[in-house]
């Protein structure tokens, strides 16, 4: 496990805690780039003031409208059959729901994006039913509205949009070469992936690949799906779409069983996210680096 440290970028100036020591060669843990719009130490102090610290989850960024936790590997969102511990049992008091737009009516937080319990990484929620309303509206159709802010903005929400970045660690290499755009359907739905494979390590298991992945629509199991059934590059870790035929004709047994038992992990990670404020209209990236990952030869720039 490394060292690692907090650093905070407001208005282009990096900020470390005062508290906080970092030397060469140490990794950030939690790296957030905000606008002039940035929270207040009052604001970061708000989601955990009620947990004892063991349950704590690491504030990525908070405002009275939102706040990016750091879900770890194996916590789901929300309680189901079969889960004792979740976001949701943690933070009681939040009165947890999935998107307020689908029906809920209560002021509680709202889930913006699900992620599966064996993705760790970003997880974003809302904390109004007008920031709720906002940001599904922002996820489902990317759409802006031009009067709310300059044209240098729209042209490059136009370009970007919300931008969501994973890495993940996959078999193999992808059939379809080393970056592009992967358009297949899911569920008779649209689906659209962009791709690229990272440096290796030497650290790094044998017959795998670090890809960065970058999701323009939300389809469910999306880069699961992608990576194993169109890449032929399943995710490690992967037991549901890691055993798809074609790929085990593509290749052998895989030989990192011992590495992949020893994280006991499906390796994905939600490494980024990009978006504009659906409240204050200002342009918002936070970014969370998985020290789960430590064989990652560098820390991959997201945009």
């Amino acid at each position: 496990m490394f060292a690692c440290a907090s650093i905070v970028k407001v208005d282009a100036k990096f900020v470390l805690p005062d508290d906080a020591n970092l030397r060469i060669g140490m990794t950030p843990e939690l790296f957030l780039e905000l606008s002039d719009a940035a929270i207040t130490p009052s604001s970061t102090e708000h989601s955990n003031r009620k947990l004892p610290p063991e349950l704590a989850l690491p504030v990525l960024y908070e405002d009275d409208h939102l706040v990016a936790l750091h879900k770890p590997v194996h916590l789901a969102a929300q309680l189901g059959t079969n889960t004792t511990d979740s976001v949701a049992s943690r933070y009681p008091h939040w009165k947890l729901v999935h998107r307020l737009d689908k029906g809920a009516t209560h002021p509680g937080h709202s889930l913006v994006d699900i992620t599966s319990p064996g993705t760790s990484g970003v997880l974003l929620l809302t904390k109004t039913r007008v920031a709720a309303a906002d940001m599904a509206a922002l996820f489902r159709d990317n759409q802006v509205c031009p009067c709310l802010m300059s044209f240098l903005v729209v042209m490059y929400i136009c370009l970007y949009q919300v931008h969501k970045t994973y890495i993940a660690l996959v078999h193999g290499t992808p059939a379809t070469g080393s970056s592009g755009t992967v358009h297949e359907p899911i569920d008779l739905q649209p689906a659209q992936t962009s791709y690229k494979v990272l440096p290796r390590s030497k650290r790094d298991p044998p017959s795998t690949s670090w890809l960065e992945l970058h999701p323009h629509t939300g389809r469910k199991h999306q880069l699961r799906r992608h990576c194993a059934h169109v890449l032929q590059a399943p995710i490690v870790g992967d037991v549901r779409y890691g055993l798809n035929p074609s790929w085990k004709n593509r290749n052998s047994q895989p030989s990192h069983d011992k590495w992949v038992e020893r994280d006991g992990r499906m390796m994905l990670h939600a490494h980024a996210i990009r978006f504009v404020h659906p409240c204050t209209q200002q342009l918002v990236h936070v970014q969370c680096v998985d020290m789960a990952f430590p064989t990652l030869k560098t820390s991959p720039k997201p945009y």
